[in-house]
């Protein structure tokens, strides 16, 4: 094993060390305890790329004798293959990845998101100040513009923006979109669609499927198959009659996959397509196949590409608990997004050339943590850190606030998502990424 390899082995050792195990946490109220686990280390500064591989233990050789013509072949690896992953913790303020960080970490420890190198603040306003959707904020972070709430990566006179997806699929980079609610929800839709609406789920599906995303994993295949067609869960599909998209996606190249194994047996190849749709609607708890067990097959398929990858996976569910102030939920999807960052981060550090990114589009909940018991009659709880100290959640609104969402980032460009902006920088991060510093 090369030092290098072993360098990354050792520090997946201490990372995974609290976090392999929390995906299947059952969190209930006043119950979820678990034994202390160190804080993670902070990634080191030192590329990995920099550290010199061991020179071995054999009989030295004679240096060869050259001649004034010869020249010696070249030594130096090519360029690491370049790569944008963007986490988004749909709904996910500060008080969320807090409340994870609480019960799995405690007061002193870190989520590995927050472990990441550079920390920023997003402002997330849409048009005119106001509060936004998962619509008009994806849309800033996929575009670079903002744009009215409701609307799917159109300006605010309805003309169609280019996609941060859309650029690198220009250049010849793998795509990808992850998400645990249905695909033509409206975060995965910024990227591959646009639409005056965020409910015209049907068009958007099939815009994804026209714009030949290579890898799409979720939640959603009612929005995929026809009215005159049963896919693999209850119910039949909404596109019209005649018109189902499986078919055409299968057609034109693509693998279908509808549950974990399928996924799990998979053979990621260069160039594979692949359409994996794993429920209804929104994939149900426990999530399955997992969101860090999808991010995984879709890294292992684009990063085949020898021109470079983008991939963006969402914990869309996040969002969905804090409406209905379910924090058990709230914790349980953000620390599986947290393992999901996890496997990430790991992928990235053999790979120096990956800008990895976790944000959030908005805050949903105006979510709040006292170690009290007095707030609300919202509060729910309590909670359990691992030394046993007790939190509760407090709400103050069952939707969107306008507060600003961390952002951490590590790789290439990371540094301009430090300080405070909105989430527009995000885009413009990505974009000299992609571009390569032009």
């Amino acid at each position: 094993m090369s030092f290098r390899k072993f360098f990354v082995f050792g520090f997946w050792l201490l990372l995974t060390a609290g976090c392999s195990s929390q995906v299947a946490l059952n969190i209930v109220p006043g119950s979820a305890s678990l034994a202390p686990d160190p804080s993670p280390t902070v990634v080191p500064t030192l590329p990995v790329a920099a550290l010199v591989e061991p020179t071995g233990t054999a009989s030295p050789q004679p240096a060869p004798t050259l001649h004034p013509t010869e020249v010696l072949p070249p030594t130096a690896e090519p360029p690491a293959i370049p790569g944008i992953i963007l986490f988004v913790g749909d709904g996910m303020g500060a008080a969320h990845r807090l409340a994870a960080t609480w019960l799995v970490k405690g007061e002193a420890g870190l989520l590995i998101m927050d472990s990441l190198l550079v920390h920023g603040w997003a402002q997330t306003s849409a048009v005119n100040g106001a509060v936004p959707d998962s619509a008009s904020a994806g849309t800033a972070f996929a575009t670079g513009s903002q744009t009215h709430n409701r609307v799917i990566s159109m300006d605010t006179k309805g003309h169609p923006l280019t996609t941060i997806l859309e650029l690198a699929e220009q250049k010849g980079w793998a795509t990808g979109l992850v998400t645990t609610v249905p695909m033509a929800h409206a975060t995965p839709a910024v990227f591959a669609a646009h639409v005056s609406d965020r409910s015209n789920r049907t068009e958007i599906a099939r815009q994804m499927i026209a714009n030949e995303v290579d890898v799409l994993l979720g939640g959603g295949e009612d929005d995929f198959f026809s009215q005159d067609e049963n896919g693999c869960y209850f119910g039949i599909g909404n596109q019209p009659s005649g018109s189902g998209l499986v078919s055409v996606a299968i057609e034109s190249g693509y693998n279908y996959l509808c549950n974990r194994d399928e996924l799990v047996a998979l053979n990621p190849a260069p160039g594979m397509k692949v359409l994996g749709l794993f429920a209804a609607e929104e994939i149900p708890a426990p999530i399955s196949p997992t969101l860090s067990e999808m991010t995984q097959t879709a890294l292992s398929i684009l990063s085949q590409d020898p021109d470079g990858f983008f991939l963006m996976v969402e914990a869309g569910q996040i969002d969905w608990a804090a409406h209905e102030l379910e924090a058990q939920a709230v914790l349980q999807h953000t620390v599986e997004l947290d393992t999901a960052v996890t496997m990430a981060l790991i992928f990235s550090l053999e790979r120096e050339n990956t800008l990895l990114i976790v944000a959030a589009d908005h805050e949903t909940g105006g979510m709040s943590l006292n170690k009290d018991g007095g707030g609300s009659y919202r509060q729910d709880g309590p909670f359990d850190m691992p030394d046993g100290t007790q939190f509760w959640v407090d709400w103050t609104t069952t939707g969107h606030t306008g507060a600003n969402v961390p952002v951490s980032a590590q790789g290439p460009y990371a540094e301009m998502l430090a300080g405070e902006y909105h989430l527009t920088r995000i885009f413009e991060a990505m974009a000299m990424m992609l571009k390569g510093g032009e």
